[in-house]
């Protein structure tokens, strides 16, 4: 598939689903060799397509992942409605940096929420670079917390919640 094909397929995806769910929106994209970026413009009620941490917003780029894809996994729709992506981009990156600063002030580990895997990638890419501390993973499935550590340190009690 072309970007151009899946730039309309990416459109016509968005705009097909939404539409079923009752939803008027404005669809448009641009597309990155595999990666369409997606953004709809919803005027009334998007935040029941959005969800209180983005978990609506994730199963429908989910959804609209396999549809573009038919089965196969090549191409990648990252989906955001209203800016909603966006922000919690920024939420989830100041979040990081207070929870480094903190586990660094007093040595304790610190606990994010329970994140999926694009918001737990944000959190370890933010602080990939800050060498005064490290990031593990914790909890089984897709969904999971990250510790955050002083660097060098040894895994010890996880921090009460």
């Amino acid at each position: 598939m072309s970007q151009e094909e899946l730039r309309v397929a990416a459109c016509e995806a968005t705009e097909n689903l939404l539409k079923a769910m009752g939803f008027d929106a404005t669809v448009s994209a641009q597309v990155d060799g595999d990666t369409a970026e997606v953004k709809a413009l919803v005027p009334e009620q998007s935040d029941l397509l959005v969800g209180p941490k983005g978990e609506v917003r994730q199963a429908l780029q989910h959804l609209l992942n396999r549809t573009i894809n038919g089965g196969q996994s090549r191409y990648h729709l990252q989906l955001e409605i209203n800016d909603s992506w966006q922000r919690r981009e920024e939420e989830l990156v100041a979040m990081a940096h207070q929870l480094a600063d903190e586990a660094t002030a007093d040595g304790a580990e610190r606990m994010t929420e329970y994140l999926n895997a694009q918001e737990r990638r944000i959190v370890h890419m933010t602080l990939r670079e800050d060498t005064r501390v490290q990031t593990n993973a914790i909890g089984d499935g897709l969904i999971k917390k990250i510790a955050i550590s002083r660097a060098g340190e040894p895994e010890g009690a996880r921090a009460e919640e």
